[in-house]
């Protein structure tokens, strides 16, 4: 009886205190378990103790069709003598001329005599639970009563649900008169509920979850009870400490029986529009839900509202999920079908979202014949499934309407259609799909926009010759209607064609037609000229920076690219062209920046195949810049998320960057390996391929087999020559000759081979001009070995290559120890170690710690000889010396003592003083070392 006072107080003065004029009555209504039974109860129970005679009847759908079953029920509370006039139902329904919902007259009279003669010896209290369920005999017979008997003894209550069906009209003539007290049951409220599980849960747990399971049940009673027992029933059967949270409402099998109660109660109409609701999702369109379900709008907004005020529902939506699904479930499946075919086709008729349209559909399968709208709607669902990125679903929906489908290039299409959804996330589930649109693309079956895709998953699996005869068909297309986004995929496609598959014959035909130059975008537009396409450009500054080497308006349009193009299915081809785009024109930071952004977008999505490809030129990145460690990471994620075999013939850029990393770091065994499993033969035939190529060479070379190595190098650069890519951003297959040929002593030809790559270099500072002029060194006299590496050290450290500049540095070193400068020898090596190290060039790293000079001095600091000198130095110096010593710059020194590189220059200033030496090449390297690395 929580939050029933008031009403309990008024029914109270209004029955059993005051003066009155004949007899009261009194009509408790409200909600499907809003209280009523409960508020009835007190009633009668105070009535008994004030001593009166209290006659009580429950009213029953069931018994709805008997005649006189109420009254039945109040003469069993009468006294013996006047229960023998009482009617006999089966008996007097049968003699009664008018039909069995009539009332006889004299049973009329007769009760209205046995209500006189209750009332003139102690008050009366009738009282009906469920009134609206009464028979109308049964009705009639107290209406008849009620309103002769003037006794001011006689007071009535009942309570009752809605008034509707067959005994409206005898309820409202009995009870809407101007004398009645209508009392009105409202669901709780969050006070109420609180008070309620304070009872139950104690005051601060109530306090804490009473807005909660208000929220869940509308301040219902009977949900709230289901609510709480399924509480105790989960903590009956689990720990008896329970988790922090186990007290917070969640709905169980309680919860949802009970929620079923409050649907039946209301009758089998009611039933209805609750199961038409769990159908549709919500009630918020009363027209559709009314046609849906076949009930009139009328009835249906009553229902809503009963669902509303009973808690079920909230502004036309399920409190509960729990509630919706348990409804579902009551549904017969022979029922829950057409329901659903129904509901999809008044949906699509009304022009509701396709998704909506299309979860209908997928909830059962049409019987034949299927309807025509159903493909339609099914493939509409899809194509918002797809821009929404729900790959499941999308595919769901295009499966379903194949099935469905009887037209043959509509299935085609279809097909298509779940390969372009699915590629970017699993290639490996739809390389059957894919096979088996070749034929009808390369025969004209499929419509030209859905062959694209398909020319481009063929192209990757090198089935060369079906991709021609498919881009044939786009071509003949793309002529019979120019200036479309067709046009402009083909144009786009012969980009990228020319850039990276440009050594099949097949394919020639497409690549003899030169793209012409345009403008970048961005930049002046002649007359009548429209900007480029976003595709156009993005293929193009590839194959401009690929073919020609750096152009800083390729790398601005590829920028530009990336910063106005989202990824899309659509766009993904375009996005990761402007991407390879920065990362062959060594924009490093950039890249990294882009590449790390859609690396975790792809992640998120969980679009595999995508972040595989992202992965790879991840991988790139870090082995042009010369992070090794990095490099097999990233190539690894690549190859984990899309195996070898989904990578089809451009399976050499995974496995490239993983072998070339392996045998920089010194992973020999693992990198022949990686050599060792099988590849395509048509990945030879592709850039892709090239990387492979260039990454075994490397390994040959590294392990001994110079022969070898020269003839994979030299393959390298004559496709290279040969597809119009020989520029310094692709490969620097003339440094990998020139190498080889320094072991087998043909100083000359690497020099030639130097020379060529450092004159295609040009004079910009990059990681491949200074690698350039580090191998050329090598083929320089001692006397003029230093100055070139210095250059180069120079070159690399304003470009970012650290693994290259590691290996100048201990060129370098080595070059000073030839030259008899150990004290400077020694300073480059533990530079190019600690660049070694960082890189995770650990074979590079190793041989470093081998190299033995030490200069006079050196050896006088670890001996202790001059200790005097050593000990004068205060901490900082010492810091600032050691530091300085394992080849750090005065700026590194000072950021890394949080100092300013004036106190930097004043400290090493007082240090050559103290220790006698004039410059920073003559720092002893035993110089309290452990400093440099703790510092």
């Amino acid at each position: 009886m929580v939050e029933r006072d008031q009403e309990i107080a008024r029914l109270n003065r209004l029955l059993f205190e005051g003066a009155r004029e004949g007899s009261r009555l009194a009509v408790i209504s409200g909600a499907v378990t809003s209280g009523k039974t409960a508020l009835l109860h007190n009633v009668t129970d105070t009535a008994g103790g004030r001593g009166v005679r209290v006659l009580p009847a429950v009213a029953s759908i069931s018994e709805q069709k008997f005649p006189y079953a109420v009254l039945e029920q109040l003469y069993q509370g009468m006294p013996a003598h006047l229960q023998l006039s009482r009617p006999r139902p089966g008996l007097d329904a049968l003699r009664n001329p008018h039909g069995p919902d009539e009332t006889d007259l004299p049973l009329l009279q007769d009760f209205h005599r046995t209500l006189d003669e209750l009332t003139g010896d102690s008050p009366l209290l009738i009282a009906i639970d469920d009134v609206q369920f009464a028979d109308l005999p049964s009705l009639r017979c107290l209406a008849y009563g009620i309103r002769r008997c003037r006794s001011e003894a006689l007071s009535v209550v009942v309570s009752r649900g809605s008034l509707t069906g067959p005994a409206a009209t005898a309820l409202d003539e009995l009870l809407h008169e101007p004398k009645v007290c209508h009392v009105r049951l409202a669901p709780l409220t969050v006070a109420g509920v609180s008070t309620l599980l304070t009872q139950e849960l104690g005051t601060e747990e109530a306090g804490r979850h009473a807005a909660a399971y208000h929220e869940m049940t509308g301040g219902n009673l009977l949900l709230l009870r289901g609510l709480l027992d399924d509480r105790f029933s989960r903590l009956t059967r689990g720990p008896l400490d329970p988790a922090p949270g186990t007290d917070a409402p969640m709905a169980g099998e309680l919860f949802r029986q009970a929620a079923l109660s409050c649907v039946y109660r209301g009758g089998p109409a009611h039933r209805r529009v609750a199961h038409g609701v769990a159908l549709l999702g919500d009630a918020t369109s009363v027209p559709l839900l009314s046609k849906l379900i076949e009930v009139e709008e009328r009835l249906v907004r009553q229902s809503v509202a009963l669902l509303t005020e009973v808690g079920i529902l909230h502004g036309g939506r399920f409190r509960s999920d729990a509630v919706r699904t348990v409804l579902l479930d009551d549904l017969e499946l022979d029922e829950l079908g057409p329901l659903h075919h129904r509901a999809a086709r008044l949906l699509y008729e009304e022009g509701a979202d396709p998704v909506d349209v299309a979860r209908h559909l997928l909830s059962h399968e049409a019987s034949e014949p299927v309807e025509e709208w159903i493909t339609q709607a099914l493939c509409d669902a899809a194509v918002h499934a797809i821009a929404a990125d729900r790959r499941e679903l999308a595919m769901n929906c295009l499966q379903m309407a194949d099935r469905y489908s009887t037209d043959e290039r509509e299935a085609l299409q279809l097909q298509a259609t779940m390969v372009q959804a699915m590629w970017p996330f699993n290639p490996l589930s739809q390389m059957r799909r894919l096979q088996s649109l070749a034929a009808p693309a390369g025969s004209g079956l499929l419509p030209a926009p859905q062959t694209i895709p398909v020319v481009i998953g063929l192209l990757g699996l090198g089935r060369m010759g079906e991709a021609a005869a498919a881009l044939e068909q786009v071509s003949r297309a793309a002529a019979e209607d120019p200036g479309t986004d067709l046009e402009t995929g083909l144009r786009a496609i012969r980009l990228a064609l020319s850039s990276t598959y440009p050594d099949h014959p097949e394919l020639r035909p497409f690549l003899d037609q030169e793209e012409p130059d345009a403008p970048w975008e961005g930049g002046p537009l002649s007359p009548g000229q429209s900007p480029e396409s976003p595709q156009l450009t993005a293929f193009r500054a590839l194959r401009t920076v690929l073919s020609r080497g750096v152009d800083e308006r390729a790398v601005r349009a590829a920028e530009r690219v990336l910063e106005t193009v989202p990824l899309s299915d659509r766009t993904m081809l375009t996005v990761h062209a402007a991407l390879q785009t920065l990362v062959y024109a060594d924009r490093h930071a950039t890249a990294t920046s882009w590449c790390d952004r859609l690396i975790e977008e792809t992640s998120e999505r969980g679009a595999k195949a995508l972040l595989a490809y992202f992965c790879v030129l991840r991988a790139q990145i870090a082995l042009r810049v010369g992070r090794l460690r990095d490099t097999v990471r990233y190539a690894e994620r690549a190859l984990e998320e899309l195996p070898a075999r989904g990578w089809g013939v451009t399976v050499g850029m995974p496995l490239g960057m993983l072998i070339n990393a392996h045998t920089a770091m010194g992973n020999h065994d693992a990198a022949a390996e990686l050599l060792a499993r099988p590849v395509p033969e048509e990945m030879y035939r592709n850039r892709f391929g090239l990387h492979y190529l260039y990454a075994r060479a490397r390994h040959q070379l590294a392990t001994g087999r110079q022969h070898a190595a020269l003839t994979d190098f030299r393959a390298c650069g004559e496709k290279m020559a040969a597809w119009g890519l020989d520029s310094p951003a692709t490969l620097t297959w003339r440094l990998g000759a020139a190498e080889t040929w320094l072991t087998l002593g043909g100083q000359e030809r690497a020099a030639r081979l130097a020379e060529e790559q450092l004159e295609l270099a040009g004079e910009s500072s990059s990681r491949t001009r200074g690698a350039a002029l580090r191998v050329l060194a090598a083929t320089r006299p001692l006397n003029e070995r230093t100055a070139l590496l210095q250059q180069a050290v120079g070159v690399l450290q304003a470009s970012g290559g650290w693994y290259e500049m590691a290996r100048a540095l201990a060129d370098l070193a080595e070059a000073h120890k030839q030259l008899g400068d150990l004290d400077t020898s020694r300073l480059m090596t533990r530079r190019a170690l600690r660049l070694a190290d960082s890189c995770g060039a650990e074979e590079l790293s190793r041989s470093l710690q081998r190299t033995p000079a030490r200069s006079a001095l050196s050896e006088a600091a670890r001996t202790g000889e001059d200790t005097a000198a050593f000990s004068e130095l205060s901490d900082a110096e010492s810091r600032v010396a050691a530091l300085a010593a394992s080849g750090y710059t005065n700026r590194e020194i000072a950021a890394k003592l949080y100092i300013t590189i004036s106190t930097v220059e004043q400290h090493l200033t007082r240090v050559y003083r103290k220790i006698n030496i004039s410059q920073r090449r003559e720092l002893p390297a035993s110089l309290d070392f452990d400093v440099a690395y703790t510092a």
